[in-house]
């Protein structure tokens, strides 16, 4: 079991931090010991040698980063956990300077209270087999503290180069070779008909020399749990194309596909232009925030590229901007329109199938993925990212759903009858505002044209004369009230000219409004 200390200065946080803790029921978490500020927590941490330190900041007397700094001073090493009501970068930046784990905001949530205590458990269990299994187990702790580090300072500052610095020095990581580039690896689910293989790579990756004459190798997991390579290397290995035959080997158990992002020339003092285009500076960290978008850009191809290879930033450069054509865009307001499923797949794999995607640019292909779904009606929270696709057909397929889906609701919303109800008491509450037909075919999730047929074809009149036909009738109405001005009605129902208004309104009834006011009173 693992001591837990909460450390803050109001009892009843203590106490709720207690119960939440209590009711988790996270494994090998207790007892429960408290503080009510740094210096208290001091002398419980002196006593009983908790691992695990939950703290707020603010606090009187000795607050909680003036205890941290003295936990550092004493080379006292415990899982320090923040829970505090401060956001500040600046804060935040300087605990985990001083070696907090995870930072917290205030008021706590459960579920995140718990993942972080799981997590916390977990490390001591793996710090605790590292005495027993040796060097593997201490590359692996070294990967979960680059994978909490790398992922809080390339999230919230990536252009922060003493940040990042600051973190490959809590690491122990040198970087002292000019070159440096990311690379990504991607496990891919496997096909149905496919057997699942183990991560042999991650084995490989264990049992390699981080630390080469020609190479320094920094992982770390990023967010979305791909494995993230900090490569640095010097002249002789990058002429040599010695970095893509590192990479092949962990395409070697067919579960994973590797993407290489720019390479960045970092030598003190110097600043030169690479061959991939990248910005140089003269720090050799300065690079890194760009060479990991540029892997993370890179690995987007996953999808247009053969299954478990290896994609090269470099060749992403020349792809094609192949935005999908207005015409085409019309063509598929028609096919929703008038219900043409046989014609919905041969315009999808204009765009995507195979040999397109792969010779199209990924923000095209984005682009003509966004613009689909936003014409048809999709609604945003429906639709699915297009990062989550790792095979095109499955894109392909999920398309055509979407699009047959809309088809199927259009046809039973025209059979029901509810669009012409919908588009009148639109027009009643929207009498006397302006009044777009466009704006009701698009609430519809009908084309203009298409929507001006059907209105037509169930009322037989257009929807421009059935507004006018409701503003005459409103006009009558109110002109029939006592001391009721004939301009104060025109510019109610949108009229600018009263003329104009005067000249509508004998159109429909015979009279001018004055008559029609001298003849009702």
């Amino acid at each position: 079991m693992y001591k837990l200390l909460i450390v803050d200065d109001e009892k009843m946080v203590r106490e709720g931090l207690q119960d939440i803790i209590e009711y988790l029921k996270v494994p090998q978490i207790g007892p429960l010991l408290t503080a009510r500020d740094g210096a208290d927590a001091l002398e419980v941490i002196a006593r009983e040698e908790p691992p695990i330190v939950l703290t707020d900041l603010n606090m009187p007397g000795m607050g909680g980063l003036e205890m941290l700094r003295t936990l550092r001073e004493r080379h006292q090493r415990h899982k320090i956990i923040v829970i505090s009501g401060y956001d500040d970068f600046h804060l935040v930046k300087e605990s985990f300077k001083l070696g907090v784990r995870d930072y917290l905001l205030k008021p706590v949530h459960s579920g995140d209270l718990a993942e972080v205590l799981n997590k916390t458990v977990h490390e001591l269990q793996q710090e605790q087999q590292q005495d027993l299994e040796g060097h593997s187990e201490q590359k692996l702790a070294l990967l979960e503290k680059a994978s909490r580090g790398m992922n809080q300072v390339l999230h919230t500052a990536p252009d922060d180069h003493d940040a990042i610095q600051a973190v490959l020095g809590e690491l122990g990581c040198r970087f002292p070779h000019p070159v440096t580039a990311a690379a990504i690896v991607s496990v891919s689910q496997p096909a149905p008909h496919e057997p699942s293989t183990g991560g042999n790579w991650e084995q490989l990756l264990l049992a390699a020399d981080w630390e080469q004459p020609h190479l320094s190798l920094l992982p770390f997991y990023n967010r979305h749990n791909d494995l993230v390579l900090w490569l640095n290397y010097n002249d002789q290995l990058y002429d040599a194309g010695g970095i893509h035959k590192l990479l092949q080997t962990f395409l070697a158990d067919g579960s994973a596909t590797v993407a290489v992002g720019a390479a960045v020339h970092c030598a003190p003092g110097a600043v030169q232009p690479t061959a991939a285009g990248a910005t140089e500076s003269g720090s050799r960290t300065s690079g890194l925030a760009f060479a990991y978008q540029s892997a993370l850009d890179t690995l987007q191809y996953k999808l247009t590229a053969s299954r478990h290879s290896l994609i090269v930033y470099e060749d992403t450069l020349n792809k094609e901007d192949t935005r999908i054509k207005p015409e085409h865009l019309r063509t598929l307001v028609e096919l929703i329109d008038m219900g043409r499923r046989e014609q919905v797949l041969p315009l999808i794999q204009h765009y995507f199938n195979e040999e397109a995607l792969k010779s199209s640019s990924m923000s095209s292909i984005r682009h003509n993925y966004d613009i689909i779904l936003h014409t048809i009606g999709w609604l945003p929270g429906q639709k699915r990212d297009l990062s989550t696709f790792e095979r095109s057909e499955a894109l392909r397929l999920y398309l055509k759903s979407c699009i047959l889906h809309m088809i199927e609701a259009r046809a039973s919303l025209a059979h029901s009858g509810d669009v012409v109800e919908i588009a009148k008491t639109y027009v009643q509450e929207q009498l006397l505002n302006g009044i777009n037909m466009a704006f009701i075919a698009n609430y519809c999730n009908m084309s203009y044209n298409y929507f001006s047929k059907m209105f037509k074809d169930s009322t037989g009149v257009n929807f421009q004369d059935y507004v006018t036909m409701k503003r005459m009738e409103y006009a009558r109405q109110a002109l029939s009230g006592l001391n009721v001005k004939i301009h104060t009605v025109s510019e109610q129902l949108g009229y600018s000219n009263p003329k104009n208004f005067s000249r509508v309104f004998k159109s429909y009834f015979g009279v001018s409004p004055k008559e029609y006011q001298k003849h009702s009173r």
